[in-house]
């Protein structure tokens, strides 16, 4: 009897014993866990802090207010595309690239905006992208790559944002006038019917007032 006492007195041990390691463990564990997702975090932090700080020094570029600086515009702004750029790489924002694309326009280098840009129209916020896709689309028009440019907008007139739609429409309008003024009178119907708060479609009514005049 005294010995059955003494056996199940050591398993009892023998079972704190392994329920203390297991505590043990699982307290590591925990622990460690919580040390990666602070560390986690703060390295989140860092990258956006950096990520910010390289966007202001971009603007700093872009809008001249470099001091000391020899640069010539071109170059400024490169440097300013250049920073957006590692910016994005910090934090990837897609507004960065957007910056970036702007900043590479301004230097006269269109293809290297339209790519950027077009890297920034992946983004799941179908806001941006239309205000992208305007972007673009301005470059092209700018460069005498018309349908490259109409394209473009109807992209924004044939998606589900209803951001720069009203503007799409209205431009699409303007450059259907002289050449094809069925298309023009469309986009201008519709401009009306979907956007009446619209400033553009106030210049819309007075297009189609005109236009009914003998």
């Amino acid at each position: 009897m005294k010995q059955k006492k003494e056996e199940s007195i050591e398993t009892f041990r023998e079972k704190l014993v392994s329920q203390r390691k297991r505590l043990l463990i699982g307290g590591i564990v925990f622990f460690t866990l919580i040390l990666l997702i602070i560390g986690f975090y703060v390295y989140n932090l860092k990258k956006q802090s950096d990520a910010k700080e390289l966007e202001t020094e971009a603007y700093r570029y872009y809008f001249g207010i470099v001091k000391n600086s020899k640069l010539s515009q071109e170059q400024r702004f490169l440097k300013s595309a250049q920073l957006f750029i590692e910016a994005y790489d910090k934090n990837t924002n897609p507004t960065y690239l957007m910056n970036a694309g702007y900043a590479y326009d301004m230097a006269g280098q269109k293809d290297k905006a339209i790519e950027v840009l077009n890297k920034a129209l992946k983004s799941s916020d179908p806001n941006i992208a239309n205000l992208t896709r305007v972007k673009i689309a301005m470059i092209y028009f700018k460069n005498n790559e018309m349908q490259q440019g109409i394209s473009k907008l109807n992209e924004i007139v044939t998606g589900e944002s209803s951001v720069m739609k009203d503007f799409a429409l209205f431009q699409l309008a303007k450059i259907y006038e002289k050449d094809n003024k069925e298309e023009s009178l469309k986009y201008y119907e519709k401009l009306i019917k979907d956007f009446p708060q619209s400033p553009f479609s106030e210049l819309a009514k007075k297009f189609l007032e005109q236009d009914k005049k003998p």
